[in-house]
């Protein structure tokens, strides 16, 4: 069975290229990402950036890594038997929802699986404002950007989870019956 709600931390292969040419790659880095699925039906999943991996072997995310900037998916489809789920990457939060992090406008998608482990690929492209409200940063999203705008970017993310301090996983009922049970 699926887990419908989870925090935890990713180690991310992150490619960056031009909104408009979201095939050209011009940048790649590694960072860790939070990622947390939560909902009365686990209908949402969030992913925030949160640092860059300093380790090369990124096995353990540090203790202290916090959210940054986050996306939001809502689930659009999901497969016991394949173990995928599937989210679309919103421009506007569906509803007064609080994220830890800045939220981070973006379209696109992303391919949740739970198999061996948690993992992830996503595809998404964001063009947005910075700003400030009440000391908090904002981005609004803007829905044509300029050519070559700095704002506007797509990315491809590839991430897998990772030991963490912080983590949280609710395994449903019957799992954790069978878990308990194997334990002894």
């Amino acid at each position: 069975m699926l887990a419908k709600s989870f925090v935890v931390a990713m180690a991310a292969d992150i490619a960056r290229s031009d909104y408009a040419k979201p095939a050209v790659i011009r940048s790649r880095s590694r960072e860790w990402l939070i990622a947390c699925r939560w909902g009365p039906d686990g209908e949402y999943l969030s992913i925030a950036t949160a640092g860059a991996i300093l380790d090369p072997r990124g096995l353990a995310a540090p203790d202290a890594i916090a959210p940054i900037h986050s996306l939001v998916g809502v689930l659009v489809s999901e497969s016991e038997t394949e173990a995928a789920s599937t989210f679309l990457l919103v421009r506007q939060l569906p509803g007064p929802i609080e994220l830890a992090g800045t939220f981070f406008p973006a379209d696109g998608y992303v391919l949740l699986q739970q198999r061996d482990t948690i993992s992830l690929i996503s595809k998404t492209r964001y063009s947005h404002s910075c700003g400030w409200l009440d000391g908090k940063e904002i981005r609004k999203d803007i829905p044509d950007p300029a050519p070559s705008s700095a704002e506007a970017m797509a990315w491809h993310i590839e991430a897998k989870r990772c030991n963490w301090i912080g983590e949280f996983i609710s395994r449903p009922l019957v799992q954790a019956r069978r878990a308990i049970r194997a334990t002894g």
